[in-house]
């Protein structure tokens, strides 16, 4: 079973530990709610929204959660500051699990990030994301809002192979994480299409190798159109999306952003299985899960 040879490095994020060899801590699932679109949202601009859909979804995934044991994130995606705050707000209320500042906008971003500096929230927060085109703004404001965990992504239109990504990840994307203060590096190996999603997953596996740093990605987006596979109903399109995040588990993904929170039923199932049988392959190669809560002792 797969064993990196380099040390692996574990991060601490409120009350979830990510990271390590494959087989050691299970794959943290993340799963997004507000998003664009998201019909629980009533007004987009000013963060209004159905509580109780919310707390249905959440309360679903909780539950996914125990039964796999695999830790969450949750990621609200907020069009405005004023809205990504308040959907913050309500989930650090509500949960105990890191929560995404997440945004298609920096200056949204920015703003969630000055809010909540110095408050007891901030520790649970990881900032979505630094990436290539991040500016010394940005940086800047990270930096001062004391945030300690950041997910770097790792993708480039100029850097599509593994090994580019790791270059652009040396040269670029994780000194400027550390010039913004971030101590918990998270890379997200980025993930344009469903074809190249093999390549991320490629990507996974040598930045852990190269590097040690706790990695993942996000191919929600991408299998969430996979049209050949929806007009085969949805059965089939179903059992294509968990093959297609089990091949990341299996190439020793720490996270994964897998889409909507209301697929948290078979995601977790699909992961947990992934992550218990990958557990049990590593004895041969002694490695041992870090906790007694590891799918491998929940699934199996």
């Amino acid at each position: 079973m797969l064993k990196f040879e380099r040390e692996q490095r574990v991060c601490r994020v409120g009350d979830v530990e990510i990271g390590g060899q494959p087989g050691e801590r299970p794959t943290v699932l993340i799963g997004s709610i507000f998003f664009a679109g998201h019909q629980i949202v009533r007004d987009a601009q000013r963060g209004i929204f159905d509580e109780g859909k919310a707390e249905a979804l959440l309360s679903a995934e909780a539950e996914a959660s125990a039964f796999s044991g695999n830790p969450r994130f949750i990621d609200p995606v907020g069009d405005t500051g004023v809205a990504l705050i308040r959907y913050i707000e309500f989930l650090a209320r509500r949960t105990t699990a890191p929560i995404l500042v997440d945004s298609p906008l920096p200056k949204v971003r920015i703003e969630a990030l000055r809010h909540f500096a110095g408050t007891a929230v901030m520790p649970r927060l990881v900032y979505n994301s630094i990436a290539e085109d991040r500016t010394d703004e940005e940086l800047s404001a990270i930096r001062e809002s004391g945030i300690q965990t950041a997910i770097v992504l790792a993708f480039s239109l100029k850097a599509m192979k593994p090994a580019q990504r790791i270059k652009l990840l040396e040269d670029e994307l994780i000194p400027a994480a550390h010039s913004a203060g971030i101590e918990n590096i998270l890379i997200d190996t980025g993930v344009l299409d469903i074809a190249s999603a093999s390549w991320s997953a490629v990507a996974i596996r040598e930045v852990k190798a190269a590097l040690g740093y706790p990695t993942g990605c996000a191919p929600a987006n991408a299998i969430c159109t996979w049209e050949k596979m929806k007009v085969r109903g949805s059965g089939a399109y179903t059992a294509a999306m968990a093959t297609a995040l089990a091949m990341m588990a299996f190439q020793g993904a720490d996270f994964l952003l897998y889409g909507p929170m209301r697929f948290a039923p078979w995601v977790y199932a699909t992961i947990g299985a992934a992550n218990a049988l990958l557990a049990y392959g590593g004895r041969l190669s002694g490695v041992r899960p870090a906790n007694n809560q590891h799918p491998l002792y929940r699934v199996l």
